[in-house]
This record gives C-alpha cells, structure tokens and sequence, in this order.
C-alpha cells in the first residue's frame, strides 16, 4: 500500500496550484479524478496543506469543502464494503477527517487569525457531533473520547449554545485517560497537559453560563499551567495550554 505522506507530497503541488487558480470545487475535482488509492490518501492528508500550509487565497472555505468530500468518499466505501474491517477502516477515515475538521475551524489556536464566520463554527458543531457518534462506534480509548467530546463543545462554546455537558465529558475523558495510564488526575502542576486543558474548558463552560464554580476550575487549570513553566520539559505544552484557554476566553467567554 502506497504511503499516504509520499502521495500527498506527490500531489500537493498540483492540488495548490488548482487551489489558487481555480478554487476549492476545482480542487475536490482533482483529488476525486484520482484512483482509488490515491483519492483516499489525499483526502486523508489534503488538509496539511490546505489547512495547515500556506497558499494564495487561503480560506476555511476550501478546508471544508476537501473535507465534506472525503468525508462522503469514506462513508461511500463504508456503505459499499461486505467486509467488516473494510467498514472499519472506512468509519475511522471519516472520523479522522471529522475531527480534523472541526479543530482546523475552532477558533482557540493562538496566531491563528483566518476569518471564520458562524457557518464554520455550525460545521464545527456537526463535526464534533459526528466524532462522538463515530468514536462509541468504534469503542474508541479514552484519550480519542476526550477529543471528541472537545470538539463538539469548543464549537458550542464559539456559537454561545451551552458546552457545559461536552466539556465535562471531555474533563471525565481525560480523567478516566490518565488513570488508565496510571498518571496524576487532579488539577494540581503534576497533571498532564491533556487533564489541565479539559479542566479548563470545562471552566469555560461553566463560566459561559455564569456559573461561578468554572471560574474556580479555569483559575486553578490557568495556575497549574503555569507553575509548569518552569519545567524544561513541560514549558512549551504549558505556554500554549495557557494561550489557547486565554484565547478563547477572552473572545468568547469574558
């Protein structure tokens, strides 16, 4: 089988000069001309240029547009396969896309500033809603069950709907994660990244809705994080786990 980043790297060039010339319907026409394997490799990785790269014209638009289309190729294939492992393997593709979708239109990454408009964050919502759906099916682990979950409320905390039940799933996740792997839980500097950026969601949550136990829960993941700035090793996740709270804090929560 075809290695998925050595297709993408094939195919990039052509993809972002589509992209710029022609636009994103251009572009799905490109990948969805492909053969089967080629196709699905590109709507797998299309994203790492489309969203994460650099090109003339770049819009969430066209981020959704490759990833609607991968998503129904994938869910075609589910449909079509007798073989369960097929089906699998079809299911995962789409609820790996999903989710790539919905963080690539959140709006919580720091230096992240493409314009995003209500109708990205409602396909955010349907996306995270789509990943949770898709995860139980597929008995995902905790740690996928945590992002899932965040995905779904970080857009209903961006469209002012209540995230409060996300959130907490998402915290009761990332929990459940780390005792599995045998690791601190509690909101305190020993916690993993992952249990103190759901705790202080779940704050935000709370504290959208005026709740003001969230405050106490964000203010305690916020001085936890940054009593790991001082660790070499922890610094960095600490630095953006703060960024991205504050972010979101401050644009749609404060």
């Amino acid at each position: 089988m075809a290695d998925d980043n050595a297709i993408y790297e094939e195919h990039w060039p052509q993809l972002k000069a589509t992209l710029e010339a022609d636009g994103a319907d251009a572009a799905v026409a490109y990948v969805a001309a492909q053969e089967a394997a080629v196709r699905d490799a590109l709507f797998r990785k299309a994203r790492v240029g489309v969203a994460m790269g650099e090109w003339d014209g770049k819009n969430l638009d066209a981020v959704v547009a490759l990833a609607d289309a991968g998503i129904a190729a994938a869910l075609q294939r589910a449909e079509s396969a007798a073989d369960p492992t097929e089906v699998e393997a079809a299911l995962q593709d789409a609820n790996v896309i999903s989710f790539n979708l919905a963080a690539d239109l959140a709006d919580c990454w720091p230096g992240d500033d493409l314009p995003r408009d209500r109708r990205h964050f409602e396909r955010g919502e349907r996306a995270g809603e789509d990943c949770v759906r898709w995860r139980h099916e597929l008995a995902k682990p905790a740690s996928s069950l945590q992002l899932g979950w965040w995905a779904l409320g970080i857009h209903r905390l961006h469209l002012g709907r209540t995230a409060v039940e996300a959130m907490d799933q998402s915290w009761a996740q990332a929990v459940r994660a780390a005792e599995e792997e045998d690791e601190p839980t509690a909101i305190a500097p020993d916690a993993g990244f992952t249990v103190l950026l759901s705790a202080g969601y779940a704050g935000l949550a709370r504290m959208a809705q005026r709740d003001d136990a969230g405050q106490e829960v964000y203010n305690a993941a916020i001085e936890a994080f940054r009593e790991q700035l001082s660790d070499g090793e922890r610094s960095a996740d600490a630095s953006f786990g703060i960024d991205q709270l504050e972010k979101v804090r401050t644009r749609y929560v404060a």
